[in-house]
């Protein structure tokens, strides 16, 4: 058993190393959501509407589909898919794209004269809520780190 001077002393040193261990957790959280966001396109996702039929059957007089899947929702040329970023700046982390395609399918858009609209079809933030338990692994593996003394911490 330690001391409480001990662990005060032992929480010092912890806390030089906290921020770095953070950014780096940011950035494995980052990149797995980036990962996967990019994965999702072109798949049929059980959270998204189907596609109408108007948009298969354009996608297939295009040439748009049967690449990865039967219909390959959200996939047209890849250039959305690329345009997946990840940024962690200190102690803030982003996912996204500066696409305003990428943001439409995202979020949805309103029907308007001519258009039905597109219902949303999250992608990264669906990447991002299915990243979640990593990142609970991540982050406690370093509150894990930080709060025990490392003679005792004994992680895989």
């Amino acid at each position: 058993m330690i001391s409480f001077g001990e662990f005060a002393s032992m929480l010092e040193r912890s806390a030089a190393e906290l921020r770095p261990r953070l950014e780096i957790g940011l950035a494995k959280v980052g990149e797995l959501t980036k990962t996967m966001a990019a994965e999702y396109i072109g798949h049929e996702m059980p959270e998204w509407p189907p596609l109408a039929s108007s948009t298969v059957d354009e996608k297939t007089r295009l040439g748009y589909v049967g690449h990865v899947s039967s219909t390959d929702p959200l996939l047209r040329t890849g250039e959305m898919r690329d345009s997946i970023e990840l940024e962690v700046e200190g102690l803030a982390q982003a996912v996204g794209s500066k696409s305003k395609v990428a943001l439409w399918q995202e979020v949805g858009t309103t029907p308007s004269a001519g258009h039905p609209g597109i219902p949303p079809r999250p992608f990264i933030g669906l990447a991002a809520q299915r990243s979640l338990p990593y990142a609970e692994d991540v982050f406690g593996e370093i509150a894990v780190r930080i709060l025990a003394p490392a003679d005792r911490v004994r992680m895989p």
